[in-house]
């Protein structure tokens, strides 16, 4: 849906006449917007507060100071992404006094980490919905935000830094915060994008920046209405504010609720700051102040569409009523987006030639590391073995295929990623009907703790379609025995089983997952498989 009846920018504000310094903020960056007001004459002494905002807002916060009288109270704005803040609200060095994040939901954060105390005063004092964003004529239509978040190549941002990137995550928890297994897909739908996103080596882009990259290039990121609004606005003629559209899943969208907050963490200085956001608050609830962030393509604080038409008119306002289902789920970006370094053991006893809707278990296996793999980043370190009784050489019952190495990583002119996705020309039909589960799976644990990599996230992936029948092996009492005695806290490896049909022993699976603080998965149906490998690939901490 295109962002129609864009306004264009209005001249140079009236800053000369004002009071609005946009100043340095320890390190958060600014620069000196306006002078002294004439009114400020008759101030015996002026008081100045510190005043972080989100990038998006900032025109707008500062159009309104330019035409408010405030007294005898100053407000030194600066732009700060709200992660960065909360970083600084942690440790109380370069706190701001006042703070208006893109979400009502960084001050629930912060107020967890936080030196001093954090306070809200007015929220909202505008809001905007979450978009997706991409060239027009070329926007996928989706139903959810579910299904937003696994578009390829989708571009959402990084939420642990901006609340736009959040949002999507947000919305997509609010259609699903009733059903655990929804949510859990959620994580699933996270983790190529927090580990696609751990790979870059600067901050992903976003707002303006990220718009120009899909004028150009094409794709679809996450930004806002208001954010694209302003994009069109400064356009330089109508073909470039045309380029562009936004539009939403079939349910609708989350809002980002801005928000003011007293963040200053002396409790002296809080008080007096508490007393300033208050004159604050009453000139941000103004009709004249609610109309000048419509100017800059904000919504009011009840979200009714915008002015003139323009931007997405009426659109279904989901809601996330649970907090800590996104605190919870955000701190599990931050654990998805280390590197991930596994091992995959894979059961070709004679049973995985059973015949299955015209396929065999084997190649729906390969099928799934297909289109599992596919959806992860090169950086991604994988490795390959194969198991079944007495497969391998001196009597080993598992064969390695592949070492570990990055999926980028070409070998022989082919790269790890295909050569991980080749189980059935590597496997011939002379195997053993045995499946030696027990004794493989701990070989592998022990492979990976001698290769540990602290930098990432070590785990083993094992899959059989089977119970362990091999008559010389270790029990499964001796192998949980073995990995809780052999675990170690300090180079923690995580087993993830992933049981193929019915057929697969579920019972001893968990145990072992267990056992080493994993996650075991039972693909009932054979369409569940591939689903069920990216989950596994993505798996660290049960």
């Amino acid at each position: 849906m295109a962002v129609p009846g864009a306004h264009k920018r209005r001249p140079a504000r009236r800053v000369a006449a004002y009071l609005v310094v946009v100043a340095v903020l320890l390190g958060l960056g600014a620069g000196v917007a306006g002078a002294v007001r004439a009114w400020q004459d008759r101030c015996d002494v002026v008081d100045g507060y510190t005043l972080a905002v989100a990038p998006d807002i900032e025109d707008a916060v500062t159009d309104v100071l330019a035409r408010a009288d405030t007294g005898c109270t100053r407000f030194v704005v600066s732009v700060a992404e709200p992660g960065d803040v909360v970083g600084l609200l942690g440790t109380g060095e370069g706190a701001p006094d006042l703070w208006i994040p893109d979400s009502a939901s960084w001050a629930a954060r912060a107020s967890a980490i936080a030196s001093g105390p954090v306070q809200t005063i007015l929220t909202p004092i505008a809001t905007t919905p979450a978009v997706l964003v991409g060239r027009a004529g070329e926007m996928p239509e989706v139903a959810t935000w579910r299904a937003a978040l696994v578009l390829p190549g989708l571009r959402p941002g990084n939420p642990l830094r901006t609340g736009v990137a959040a949002a999507a995550i947000r919305a997509a928890l609010a259609e699903t915060e009733n059903d655990a297994v929804a949510i859990g897909t959620v994580r699933t739908a996270m983790a190529p994008l927090a580990q696609r996103e751990s790979a870059r080596t600067d901050e992903p882009p976003a707002g303006s920046v990220l718009f120009g990259l899909i004028e150009s290039d094409g794709g679809v990121g996450v930004g806002t209405e208001q954010q694209l609004h302003e994009y069109a606005s400064a356009a330089d003629d109508a073909a470039g504010a045309a380029a562009l559209e936004a539009g939403v899943p079939d349910n609708g969208s989350i809002l980002l609720d801005y928000t003011l907050v007293v963040t200053s963490p002396e409790p002296d200085r809080h008080r007096e700051a508490t007393a300033a956001a208050q004159t604050l608050a009453e000139v941000l609830a103004t009709q004249w102040a609610r109309d000048v962030f419509a100017e800059h393509g904000f919504r009011d604080p009840a979200g009714r569409p915008l002015p003139d038409d323009a931007g997405l008119g009426d659109i279904t306002i989901m809601t996330l009523t649970d907090e800590s289902i996104a605190q919870e789920t955000l701190r599990a970006w931050a654990v998805l987006a280390l590197p991930i370094r596994t091992l995959v053991a894979v059961d070709v006893s004679a049973s995985m030639s059973t015949a299955v809707g015209g396929s065999t278990r084997l190649h729906l296996t390969e099928q799934a590391a297909r289109s599992g793999t596919a959806m992860f980043p090169g950086s991604v370190q994988a490795g390959l073995w194969v198991f079944a009784d007495d497969l391998g050489e001196n009597g080993q019952d598992h064969r390695e295929i592949l070492p570990i190495r990055r999926l980028d990583a070409t070998v022989d002119g082919q790269a790890q990623r295909d050569l991980m996705n080749s189980l059935s020309t590597i496997v011939t039909s002379e195997v053993s009907d045995r499946s030696a589960l027990y004794d493989t799976t701990l070989a592998a644990f022990r492979q990976m703790q001698a290769t540990y990599d602290p930098r990432a996230i070590n785990s083993v992936i094992v899959l059989t379609d089977g119970a362990d029948d091999e008559p010389d092996g270790i029990t499964q009492e001796e192998l949980i025995a073995t990995l809780e005695r052999e675990q170690n806290p300090a180079r923690p490896v995580v087993i993830v089983t992933v049981g193929l049909t019915a057929d697969a022993d579920a019972g001893a699976l968990a145990a072992i997952s267990h056992a080493t603080g994993g996650t075991s998965y039972i693909a009932q149906e054979p369409g569940d498989i591939s689903a069920i490998f990216v989950s596994a690939l993505a798996d660290r901490a049960g």
